[in-house]
């Protein structure tokens, strides 16, 4: 087995994610090219090229291949993973659970908003949301 390892994906490409901080420091960052899991998900060719252009922002080792097996030919101790709640992904993460010791590691909160506000209309959401979003912690006082 190798060493702990964080598997980025393509909702956290961004390295203020707080899986940087999760795993212990110097941890391998690899992002898995997989083209059949892209295509379940039907990217179009210039969402793939955005996701490429911010893998290049990175610091992450990209490889290709099926993301399970590349995993498995790897063997890590432990897994970092961006929490993502596409069911491709989870029945991914499901997988590899026999493989490693899976940390799933939430985002921040993009905003901060009472639990009594309308959801049914975007206005209404965006009015209340606007006011913490872009904010460091969704911080009020910012």
């Amino acid at each position: 087995m190798t060493k702990p390892l964080i598997l980025l994906h393509e909702e956290a490409l961004r390295a203020t994610h707080p899986v940087f901080n999760a795993a212990p420091e110097g941890t391998r960052s690899i992002f898995i090219w997989d083209d059949s899991y892209f295509r379940k998900l039907d990217y179009s060719l210039k969402r793939l090229v955005f996701i490429y252009e911010s893998l290049c922002e990175l610091p992450v080792d990209i490889l290709q291949g099926d993301i399970v097996s590349v995993i498995k030919e790897i063997a890590p101790t432990q897994l970092y993973v961006p929490a993502s709640n596409k069911p491709p992904f989870i029945s991914m993460m499901d997988n590899l659970k026999s493989i490693a010791n899976l940390h799933i590691i939430q985002d921040e909160d993009f905003v901060t908003i009472p639990t009594t506000t309308e959801l049914k209309r975007f206005f209404k959401y965006w009015s209340v949301a606007e006011k913490t979003a872009f904010r460091k912690n969704g911080d009020r006082d910012a």
